[in-house]
């Protein structure tokens, strides 16, 4: 069984952790790899306790990037929501009159709810796909598989495997989108709905029941089009080389 709890990839590394350890594998402009294993900090005692909560948990875990990278979003999000208003403005203001700004960012933000948070997701998924991110996404589904499935990191066993990975956030998202759907038929508020959403879609994601498998299905489609691309044998020699130090890392610890 695999000892990583979770991993990311960048433009340039792939990161897995542990439950002790982070590494970072970073591919230099040289061509050599630069590997940086670091302990993790002990997380605070209310995340500890957060994470031990259904409900709660999912809703933690989807604001918590929200919060680290809240540049990346609003560049993305803001320009959306003023396209919107400003289309939403111009149809409502036909008639000459003044309307309240703030009123319309609400009835804007409800209206296209759905609408801003998918094209969100492609906009992500177009620059992932475009650039070496979608790559090092993939090396890093493909080099945990080889290792959970088949306990090798070869790069020849690590090269066949599918960078679809059961356990990435992607298939959370689609859970998020089809709890938001069918709550949507009951729950008009849009707060209160879109907090239901994450946390009940979260507590089904972790089902992992085979009775989901066409929402797997879904979320495997997404990956495979939108948030990973093929990646080639530099990409992959990254992802195993931060794999391959997290391991020799916590083997340390244990001896």
């Amino acid at each position: 069984m695999s000892i990583i709890k979770g991993g990311a990839a960048g433009f340039k590394s792939v990161v897995f952790y542990s439950e002790n350890f982070s590494s970072r594998a970073i591919r230099n402009k040289d061509g050599t790899i630069t590997i940086n294993v670091s302990k993790r900090k002990v997380a605070p005692k209310f995340e500890s306790l957060i994470n031990r909560l259904p409900f709660i948990r999912g809703l933690y875990l989807f604001v918590k990037p929200l919060i680290v990278m809240w540049k990346i979003y609003l560049m993305v999000f803001l320009p959306l929501l003023i396209f919107l208003l400003l289309a939403s403005h111009s149809g409502k203001n036909s008639s000459g009159s003044s309307i309240p700004v703030f009123p319309i960012i609400v009835e804007t933000i409800q209206n296209h709810f759905l609408l801003l948070i998918a094209i969100i997701m492609v906009i992500f998924g177009v620059v992932i796909k475009l650039s070496n991110l979608g790559k090092y996404h993939g090396a890093e589904h493909m080099t945990d598989t080889a290792y959970s499935t088949l306990s090798s990191l070869a790069i020849s066993d690590v090269v066949k495997q599918s960078r679809i990975h059961a356990h990435c956030g992607t298939n959370f998202v689609v859970f998020v989108f089809v709890t938001y759907f069918i709550l949507s038929f009951f729950i008009s508020d849009l707060i209160t709905l879109t907090m239901l959403s994450i946390c009940l879609g979260y507590e089904v994601f972790l089902i992992q029941s085979k009775i989901l498998a066409p929402f797997y299905w879904i979320g495997g489609f997404f990956q495979y089009t939108l948030f990973t691309s093929k990646p080639s044998i530099k990409h992959l020699e990254v992802a195993i080389a931060s794999y391959e130090a997290l391991i020799k890392a916590e083997h340390i610890k244990l001896a």
